[in-house]
C-alpha cells in the first residue's frame, strides 16, 4: 500500500484507561506519532486509581486532540460506551491502554476503507509477551488486501476467530461511526467483544482486510483477558455466544460454524471448570445440560 496522505475525515480513537500507568505513555506517544493527523483521541479514565490520570492530562494540555475524561469506575465496555457517545468523529477505532499502534495503523484502515467502499476495515496484529519477552507476529508471508461482504464475515466468523484474534476484538478495527448509532457494549460482561463485533459486520455491506501488523497487543498477566479463569468468564463466555447464535440464526444466517464452534467450547470450559476444582458449580451444570441438549453427552456424577 502506497502512503500517500489522504487526509479528510476525523478519526475518533478511544482508549478506556485503568491502571496502566506503566504502560501508557508508549500507547499515547504511538498515537501521537500517527501519520494521520486529523484525529481525535478520547482518554477514558474508568475510575483508575493510580497515577494514570497525570499522565493523561499532560498529553491534553500539550495537544488539543488529546480529550480526557474521568467516570466512576464501570468496566471495559462502560469506557468504550462512554468515549463513543463523547466522540466526534466519522470513524471510531479502539486501543486497549496497554497496548501501542504502528504509525501507519490509522492510515492504512483509512484508505482500506476508502479504496474499497468499506464500512469497517480490520488489520492483523503482533503480540509482545511481557512474562518472556518475545514478539509474536501473525502476519506473515506477503501483505494482502481481502474484501468480503458483511454476511461472508458473519457466516465464517467462527472459522476467523479459530485462527488468531483478528476479527474478535475490538482494537484492530476502524469502523464507521454509525455502526455504533444503535449498538452498545454489554456492561458488566467479560469477553464483551465476542457480543458486539458480529453486530457491527451484521450491518455492513463490506469489510475490508489487510494482512499486516499494525496493531500491537501486549500480553501480561495482570490484563482483563489474561486475568485467570472465574465462572463469570465462564458464564458471560457461553451466554454471549448463545446470543450470537440466536440472533443470527433469526436473521436466517448459516449458524453451522457457530454450533461446531459452540460445542468445541462447551467441552474446553468444562474441562477448564473441572481443572480449577468447580466440576460441580451451578455453571458447570448449565454447560452439561446443553451440551447433552446438543450432542446426547452425559458427563458422569462427581
Amino acid at each position: 500500500m502506497n502512503h500517500k496522505m489522504v487526509e479528510n475525515e476525523l478519526i475518533s480513537i478511544i482508549v478506556p484507561i485503568y491502571n496502566v500507568e506503566k504502560y501508557l505513555q508508549q500507547c499515547l506517544d504511538s498515537i501521537l506519532n500517527q501519520t494521520y493527523q486529523n484525529f481525535e483521541c478520547l482518554l477514558i479514565n474508568d475510575g483508575s486509581p493510580d497515577n494514570s490520570a497525570d499522565i493523561c492530562r499532560e498529553y491534553a494540555v500539550k495537544d488539543s486532540r488529546f480529550k480526557y475524561f474521568e467516570k466512576e469506575n464501570g468496566g471495559l465496555s462502560d469506557a468504550r460506551n462512554y468515549g463513543i457517545i463523547q466522540s466526534k468523529g466519522s470513524y471510531l477505532t479502539f486501543v486497549d491502554s496497554d497496548d501501542w499502534l504502528d504509525s501507519y495503523y490509522i492510515e492504512t484502515l483509512y484508505e482500506l476503507m476508502i479504496k474499497h467502499n468499506a464500512d469497517i476495515s480490520v488489520a492483523c496484529y503482533g503480540a509482545f509477551d511481557e512474562e518472556k519477552g518475545v514478539f509474536l507476529f501473525y502476519a506473515y508471508g506477503d501483505e494482502y488486501e481481502k474484501v468480503y461482504s458483511g454476511r461472508e464475515v458473519v457466516e465464517q466468523l467462527p472459522k476467523f476467530e479459530g485462527g488468531d484474534l483478528t476479527f474478535q476484538t475490538s482494537w484492530g478495527m476502524l469502523s464507521k461511526r454509525d455502526l455504533f448509532d444503535q449498538i452498545m457494549f454489554p456492561v458488566g460482561r467479560i469477553n464483551e467483544d465476542i457480543g458486539t463485533n458480529y453486530k457491527l459486520f451484521m450491518q455492513a455491506s463490506r469489510v475490508a482486510y489487510v494482512h499486516k501488523n499494525l496493531y500491537l497487543y501486549r500480553i501480561r498477566k495482570t490484563s482483563i483477558s489474561n486475568s485467570g479463569f472465574s465462572e463469570k468468564m465462564m458464564r458471560d463466555d457461553h451466554d454471549l455466544r448463545l446470543e450470537r447464535i440466536a440472533m443470527i440464526a433469526l436473521k436466517g444466517y448459516d449458524i453451522s460454524q457457530y454450533i461446531q464452534q459452540h460445542r468445541f467450547y462447551l467441552d474446553y470450559w468444562h474441562r477448564v471448570a473441572e481443572e480449577q476444582g468447580l466440576g460441580n458449580s451451578i455453571e458447570t451444570k448449565r454447560l452439561e445440560e446443553l451440551d447433552f441438549l446438543l450432542t446426547g453427552k452425559i458427563y458422569e456424577e462427581k
